[in-house]
Protein backbone atom coordinates (compact mmCIF):
# COMPACT_ATOMS: atom_id res chain seq x y z
CA UNK A 1 0.00 0.00 0.00
CA UNK A 2 2.82 2.54 0.58
CA UNK A 3 4.38 1.27 -2.64
CA UNK A 4 1.34 2.29 -3.93
CA UNK A 5 1.15 5.89 -2.05
CA UNK A 6 4.92 6.83 -3.69
CA UNK A 7 3.99 5.91 -7.69
CA UNK A 8 1.19 8.13 -7.01
CA UNK A 9 2.75 10.70 -5.85
CA UNK A 10 5.95 10.14 -8.68
CA UNK A 11 3.51 10.37 -11.15
CA UNK A 12 1.47 13.61 -10.13
CA UNK A 13 5.20 15.21 -10.12
CA UNK A 14 5.99 14.25 -13.28
CA UNK A 15 2.73 15.64 -15.11
CA UNK A 16 2.95 18.77 -13.10
CA UNK A 17 6.63 19.26 -14.78
CA UNK A 18 4.75 19.28 -18.49
CA UNK A 19 3.56 22.63 -18.18
CA UNK A 20 5.29 26.12 -18.19
CA UNK A 21 3.75 28.99 -16.00
CA UNK A 22 1.56 31.06 -18.11
CA UNK A 23 3.13 34.27 -20.00
CA UNK A 24 2.00 37.28 -19.24
CA UNK A 25 -0.84 39.37 -21.59
CA UNK A 26 0.93 41.51 -23.90
CA UNK A 27 0.41 45.27 -23.27
CA UNK A 28 -1.16 47.19 -25.46
CA UNK A 29 0.94 50.36 -27.39
CA UNK A 30 0.19 53.55 -25.73
CA UNK A 31 0.35 55.08 -29.27
CA UNK A 32 -3.31 54.65 -29.57
CA UNK A 33 -5.06 52.89 -32.71
CA UNK A 34 -2.83 50.88 -35.72
CA UNK A 35 -2.57 53.12 -38.60
CA UNK A 36 -1.69 53.36 -42.15
CA UNK A 37 2.16 51.48 -43.26
CA UNK A 38 5.26 54.19 -41.78
CA UNK A 39 6.36 55.75 -44.31
CA UNK A 40 8.74 58.94 -45.43
CA UNK A 41 7.18 60.25 -48.63
CA UNK A 42 8.31 63.69 -50.78
CA UNK A 43 5.05 66.51 -50.98
CA UNK A 44 3.69 67.35 -54.31
CA UNK A 45 2.41 70.93 -55.49
CA UNK A 46 -0.62 71.53 -54.83
CA UNK A 47 -2.33 71.77 -58.73
CA UNK A 48 -1.59 67.80 -57.99
CA UNK A 49 -4.60 67.13 -55.79
CA UNK A 50 -6.90 65.90 -57.08
CA UNK A 51 -10.39 68.08 -57.63
CA UNK A 52 -13.39 67.81 -55.60
CA UNK A 53 -16.80 67.38 -57.17
CA UNK A 54 -19.81 69.18 -55.74
CA UNK A 55 -23.62 68.47 -57.23
CA UNK A 56 -24.86 72.19 -59.03
CA UNK A 57 -27.53 73.79 -60.80
CA UNK A 58 -27.64 76.83 -63.06
CA UNK A 59 -29.62 79.77 -62.23
CA UNK A 60 -31.81 81.89 -64.51
CA UNK A 61 -31.07 85.89 -63.81
CA UNK A 62 -32.51 88.49 -65.62
CA UNK A 63 -29.60 88.32 -67.98
CA UNK A 64 -29.66 85.16 -69.05
CA UNK A 65 -33.20 85.11 -70.00
CA UNK A 66 -36.44 87.47 -70.54
CA UNK A 67 -39.76 87.54 -71.81
CA UNK A 68 -41.38 90.01 -73.79
CA UNK A 69 -44.96 90.19 -72.18
CA UNK A 70 -47.34 93.10 -73.19
CA UNK A 71 -47.64 95.50 -70.21
CA UNK A 72 -51.35 95.77 -70.60
CA UNK A 73 -54.30 94.15 -72.74
CA UNK A 74 -53.21 94.37 -76.58
CA UNK A 75 -53.92 93.13 -79.69
CA UNK A 76 -51.13 91.59 -81.59
CA UNK A 77 -50.82 93.66 -84.87
CA UNK A 78 -47.15 91.74 -85.93
CA UNK A 79 -44.59 89.46 -85.23
CA UNK A 80 -40.88 90.42 -85.98
CA UNK A 81 -38.93 87.56 -84.71
CA UNK A 82 -39.17 83.47 -85.18
CA UNK A 83 -37.47 80.60 -82.95
CA UNK A 84 -34.18 80.42 -83.59
CA UNK A 85 -33.69 84.18 -84.64
CA UNK A 86 -30.32 85.40 -82.91
CA UNK A 87 -31.59 89.13 -81.49
CA UNK A 88 -29.63 91.94 -80.51
CA UNK A 89 -30.58 93.85 -77.14
CA UNK A 90 -33.39 96.36 -77.45
CA UNK A 91 -34.31 94.77 -81.08
CA UNK A 92 -38.00 94.83 -82.31
CA UNK A 93 -40.08 91.32 -81.75
CA UNK A 94 -43.17 92.51 -82.08
CA UNK A 95 -46.25 95.25 -82.54
CA UNK A 96 -49.37 96.13 -80.67
CA UNK A 97 -51.90 98.34 -79.85
CA UNK A 98 -53.06 98.80 -76.34
CA UNK A 99 -56.58 100.09 -75.84
CA UNK A 100 -56.37 101.45 -72.09
CA UNK A 101 -52.94 103.18 -73.31
CA UNK A 102 -54.60 105.13 -75.89
CA UNK A 103 -57.19 105.50 -73.64
CA UNK A 104 -54.96 107.00 -71.23
CA UNK A 105 -53.41 109.44 -73.28
CA UNK A 106 -56.65 110.41 -74.64
CA UNK A 107 -57.53 111.19 -70.86
CA UNK A 108 -54.39 112.96 -70.43
CA UNK A 109 -54.96 115.57 -73.32
CA UNK A 110 -58.69 116.16 -71.96
CA UNK A 111 -57.80 116.99 -68.79
CA UNK A 112 -54.88 119.40 -69.47
CA UNK A 113 -57.03 121.39 -72.08
CA UNK A 114 -60.34 121.15 -69.13
CA UNK A 115 -57.47 122.90 -66.73
CA UNK A 116 -56.03 125.27 -69.16
CA UNK A 117 -59.81 126.55 -69.34
CA UNK A 118 -60.59 125.96 -65.24
CA UNK A 119 -57.64 128.03 -64.58
CA UNK A 120 -57.93 131.21 -66.81
CA UNK A 121 -61.72 131.22 -65.66
CA UNK A 122 -60.03 130.84 -61.50
CA UNK A 123 -58.32 133.85 -62.44
CA UNK A 124 -60.69 135.75 -63.79
CA UNK A 125 -62.87 135.33 -60.36
CA UNK A 126 -60.79 135.06 -57.69
CA UNK A 127 -60.18 139.37 -58.28
CA UNK A 128 -64.18 139.34 -58.23
CA UNK A 129 -64.36 137.40 -55.21
CA UNK A 130 -61.61 140.11 -53.58
CA UNK A 131 -64.43 142.90 -54.63
CA UNK A 132 -67.00 140.99 -53.18
CA UNK A 133 -68.60 140.58 -56.92
CA UNK A 134 -68.69 136.96 -56.43
CA UNK A 135 -69.53 134.53 -53.48
CA UNK A 136 -66.22 132.42 -52.29
CA UNK A 137 -68.00 129.23 -52.76
CA UNK A 138 -68.28 129.73 -56.34
CA UNK A 139 -64.60 129.90 -56.04
CA UNK A 140 -64.40 126.34 -54.38
CA UNK A 141 -66.44 124.88 -56.55
CA UNK A 142 -64.24 125.58 -58.92
CA UNK A 143 -61.30 125.18 -57.33
CA UNK A 144 -63.03 121.52 -56.66
CA UNK A 145 -63.50 120.66 -60.15
CA UNK A 146 -59.60 122.04 -60.63
CA UNK A 147 -58.67 118.94 -58.44
CA UNK A 148 -61.17 115.92 -60.29
CA UNK A 149 -58.92 117.51 -63.68
CA UNK A 150 -55.43 116.71 -61.95
CA UNK A 151 -56.43 113.60 -60.37
CA UNK A 152 -57.66 112.10 -63.82
CA UNK A 153 -54.58 113.19 -65.33
CA UNK A 154 -52.42 111.79 -62.67
CA UNK A 155 -54.23 108.48 -63.21
CA UNK A 156 -53.95 108.68 -67.20
CA UNK A 157 -50.54 109.29 -66.41
CA UNK A 158 -49.91 106.17 -64.31
CA UNK A 159 -51.43 104.24 -66.58
CA UNK A 160 -48.60 105.23 -69.28
CA UNK A 161 -45.39 105.17 -67.24
CA UNK A 162 -46.41 101.21 -66.03
CA UNK A 163 -46.96 100.61 -69.66
CA UNK A 164 -43.48 102.04 -70.36
CA UNK A 165 -44.74 103.97 -73.65
CA UNK A 166 -43.86 107.22 -74.61
CA UNK A 167 -46.88 107.44 -77.05
CA UNK A 168 -49.89 105.76 -78.13
CA UNK A 169 -51.25 103.81 -81.57
CA UNK A 170 -48.79 100.98 -82.71
CA UNK A 171 -46.57 100.07 -79.98
CA UNK A 172 -43.47 97.66 -80.43
CA UNK A 173 -42.25 95.45 -78.23
CA UNK A 174 -38.00 95.35 -77.80
CA UNK A 175 -36.08 92.61 -75.78
CA UNK A 176 -34.09 93.69 -73.09
CA UNK A 177 -31.39 91.13 -73.71
CA UNK A 178 -29.27 89.85 -76.63
CA UNK A 179 -29.50 86.10 -77.29
CA UNK A 180 -31.88 83.52 -79.38
CA UNK A 181 -35.36 83.42 -79.17
CA UNK A 182 -36.65 80.42 -78.13
CA UNK A 183 -39.90 80.70 -78.30
CA UNK A 184 -42.91 82.75 -79.85
CA UNK A 185 -46.28 81.41 -78.60
CA UNK A 186 -48.55 83.77 -79.78
CA UNK A 187 -50.63 84.29 -82.89
CA UNK A 188 -51.15 87.02 -85.07
CA UNK A 189 -54.52 89.29 -84.49
CA UNK A 190 -54.81 88.00 -81.08
CA UNK A 191 -56.06 89.84 -78.36
CA UNK A 192 -53.58 88.85 -75.03
CA UNK A 193 -53.54 90.09 -71.55
CA UNK A 194 -50.31 89.97 -69.56
CA UNK A 195 -51.44 86.71 -67.89
CA UNK A 196 -51.70 84.87 -70.87
CA UNK A 197 -48.29 84.40 -70.83
CA UNK A 198 -45.73 86.14 -72.88
CA UNK A 199 -45.37 86.71 -76.79
CA UNK A 200 -41.84 85.30 -76.90
CA UNK A 201 -39.08 84.18 -74.76
CA UNK A 202 -35.40 84.93 -75.38
CA UNK A 203 -32.32 83.61 -74.22
CA UNK A 204 -28.75 84.23 -73.43
CA UNK A 205 -25.58 82.23 -74.00
CA UNK A 206 -24.60 83.22 -71.24
CA UNK A 207 -24.91 85.10 -68.28
CA UNK A 208 -26.63 82.44 -65.99
CA UNK A 209 -25.36 82.07 -62.50
CA UNK A 210 -24.35 78.77 -60.42
CA UNK A 211 -25.27 77.62 -57.01
CA UNK A 212 -23.69 74.54 -54.92
CA UNK A 213 -23.76 73.65 -51.57
CA UNK A 214 -19.93 73.11 -50.54
CA UNK A 215 -19.11 71.29 -47.21
CA UNK A 216 -16.90 74.06 -46.12
CA UNK A 217 -16.28 77.60 -46.56
CA UNK A 218 -14.48 78.57 -49.32
CA UNK A 219 -11.05 78.64 -48.86
CA UNK A 220 -8.30 81.14 -50.27
CA UNK A 221 -6.14 79.81 -52.39
CA UNK A 222 -8.53 77.50 -54.80
CA UNK A 223 -10.05 77.76 -58.19
CA UNK A 224 -13.52 76.69 -59.53
CA UNK A 225 -15.03 74.91 -62.52
CA UNK A 226 -18.42 73.97 -63.55
CA UNK A 227 -18.11 70.45 -65.50
CA UNK A 228 -21.34 69.31 -67.79
CA UNK A 229 -22.15 67.02 -70.69
CA UNK A 230 -20.27 69.81 -72.88
CA UNK A 231 -16.99 70.76 -71.02
CA UNK A 232 -15.49 72.78 -68.16
CA UNK A 233 -15.66 76.17 -67.61
CA UNK A 234 -13.51 78.08 -65.16
CA UNK A 235 -15.91 79.95 -62.73
CA UNK A 236 -15.56 83.17 -60.04
CA UNK A 237 -17.18 82.67 -56.69
CA UNK A 238 -19.71 85.60 -56.19
CA UNK A 239 -20.90 85.11 -52.62
CA UNK A 240 -21.58 82.27 -49.92
CA UNK A 241 -23.77 81.76 -46.65
CA UNK A 242 -24.33 79.09 -44.48
CA UNK A 243 -26.68 76.56 -45.82
CA UNK A 244 -30.40 76.46 -45.29
CA UNK A 245 -29.73 73.35 -43.26
CA UNK A 246 -27.26 73.76 -40.87
CA UNK A 247 -24.39 71.64 -42.88
CA UNK A 248 -21.92 73.50 -45.32
CA UNK A 249 -22.69 76.48 -47.09
CA UNK A 250 -24.23 77.75 -49.85
CA UNK A 251 -21.98 78.99 -53.11
CA UNK A 252 -23.03 81.37 -55.75
CA UNK A 253 -20.61 81.41 -59.17
CA UNK A 254 -20.52 83.12 -62.51
CA UNK A 255 -17.99 82.49 -65.35
CA UNK A 256 -16.08 84.55 -67.06
CA UNK A 257 -18.11 87.57 -69.08
CA UNK A 258 -19.29 86.79 -72.85
CA UNK A 259 -18.00 82.73 -71.78
CA UNK A 260 -21.26 80.74 -73.51
CA UNK A 261 -22.75 78.48 -70.95
CA UNK A 262 -24.16 74.61 -71.41
CA UNK A 263 -27.84 74.36 -72.32
CA UNK A 264 -27.76 71.30 -69.08
CA UNK A 265 -29.65 73.11 -66.01
CA UNK A 266 -27.28 70.70 -63.82
CA UNK A 267 -23.38 70.12 -63.65
CA UNK A 268 -20.76 69.67 -60.99
CA UNK A 269 -18.98 72.10 -59.98
CA UNK A 270 -14.76 71.47 -59.35
CA UNK A 271 -12.80 72.45 -56.47
CA UNK A 272 -9.12 72.83 -57.04
CA UNK A 273 -6.13 73.43 -55.43
CA UNK A 274 -4.45 76.87 -57.27
CA UNK A 275 -0.32 76.28 -57.46
CA UNK A 276 0.99 79.00 -55.29
CA UNK A 277 4.05 79.64 -52.60
CA UNK A 278 3.43 77.46 -49.03
CA UNK A 279 0.71 75.19 -50.28
CA UNK A 280 1.56 71.15 -50.77
CA UNK A 281 -0.19 67.68 -51.27
CA UNK A 282 1.02 65.25 -48.69
CA UNK A 283 -1.74 62.02 -48.02
CA UNK A 284 -4.54 62.54 -45.91
CA UNK A 285 -2.74 60.12 -43.20
CA UNK A 286 -0.02 62.62 -42.90
CA UNK A 287 -1.79 65.17 -41.06
CA UNK A 288 -2.45 64.84 -37.23
CA UNK A 289 -4.61 66.82 -35.11
CA UNK A 290 -3.58 68.80 -32.25
CA UNK A 291 -6.27 70.79 -30.40
CA UNK A 292 -8.07 72.95 -32.61
CA UNK A 293 -4.73 72.87 -35.36
CA UNK A 294 -3.09 70.55 -37.20
CA UNK A 295 0.67 69.45 -37.93
CA UNK A 296 2.86 67.36 -39.95
CA UNK A 297 6.15 66.16 -39.00
CA UNK A 298 9.26 66.23 -41.46
CA UNK A 299 12.98 66.00 -41.76
CA UNK A 300 15.07 66.40 -44.42
CA UNK A 301 16.86 63.96 -47.57
CA UNK A 302 19.97 63.81 -45.20
CA UNK A 303 18.14 61.85 -42.47
CA UNK A 304 18.45 64.90 -40.52
CA UNK A 305 16.31 65.06 -37.11
CA UNK A 306 12.11 64.94 -37.97
CA UNK A 307 10.38 67.95 -36.42
CA UNK A 308 6.75 68.63 -35.74
CA UNK A 309 5.48 71.67 -37.75
CA UNK A 310 2.20 73.40 -37.33
CA UNK A 311 0.14 73.45 -40.83
CA UNK A 312 -3.06 75.09 -42.08
CA UNK A 313 -4.99 72.44 -43.88
CA UNK A 314 -6.72 73.57 -46.75
CA UNK A 315 -9.06 70.93 -48.06
CA UNK A 316 -8.76 66.77 -48.33
CA UNK A 317 -8.73 66.05 -51.78
CA UNK A 318 -9.88 62.21 -51.48
CA UNK A 319 -6.73 60.23 -50.05
CA UNK A 320 -4.65 63.36 -50.03
CA UNK A 321 -4.40 66.82 -47.91
CA UNK A 322 -3.81 70.04 -49.33
CA UNK A 323 -1.84 71.96 -46.21
CA UNK A 324 -0.37 75.11 -46.51
CA UNK A 325 3.31 75.56 -45.29
CA UNK A 326 6.92 76.57 -45.32
CA UNK A 327 8.87 73.55 -46.05
CA UNK A 328 12.72 73.55 -47.05
CA UNK A 329 13.94 72.23 -50.31
CA UNK A 330 13.71 68.20 -49.97
CA UNK A 331 11.39 68.54 -47.39
CA UNK A 332 9.86 64.40 -46.34
CA UNK A 333 6.65 64.06 -44.65
CA UNK A 334 5.39 60.92 -42.84
CA UNK A 335 2.82 59.29 -43.78
CA UNK A 336 1.58 58.41 -39.82
CA UNK A 337 2.31 61.62 -37.46
CA UNK A 338 1.50 59.36 -34.69
CA UNK A 339 4.08 56.91 -34.99
CA UNK A 340 6.61 59.60 -35.90
CA UNK A 341 6.14 61.74 -33.24
CA UNK A 342 8.22 58.96 -31.59
CA UNK A 343 11.04 59.77 -33.48
CA UNK A 344 11.38 63.76 -32.71
CA UNK A 345 11.86 61.90 -29.30
CA UNK A 346 14.82 59.92 -30.27
CA UNK A 347 12.79 56.87 -30.99
CA UNK A 348 11.58 53.81 -33.00
CA UNK A 349 8.25 54.38 -35.08
CA UNK A 350 5.94 51.97 -33.48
Amino acid sequence: MRRVAVAFIVVAMALGGCHEPSAPAPSTPASGPPSAAFAWVAPRAASEAAPEEYPARLLRTSGSEAVIVPPLPARLVSLVVRPGDAVAANAAVAQVVMPDVDAAFAAVAGAERSLAILQRRRTQIAGLVADGLVRASELATLDLEIARHESERLRARAVIAGAGVARGGLVTLRTPIAGVVTEVPATLGEFRRPEDGPLARVRSRSGQRIEATLPNRPAAGVTYAFRAAAGVLPLTLLNEVPAPAGIGYLAWFEAPPGVEMPTAAEGRVQVRTSASAGAWVVPATAVGVRGPGHFVVTRSRADAGPTVVAVELVRIANADAVVRVVLPEGALVATDPARAEVLVDGGAPR
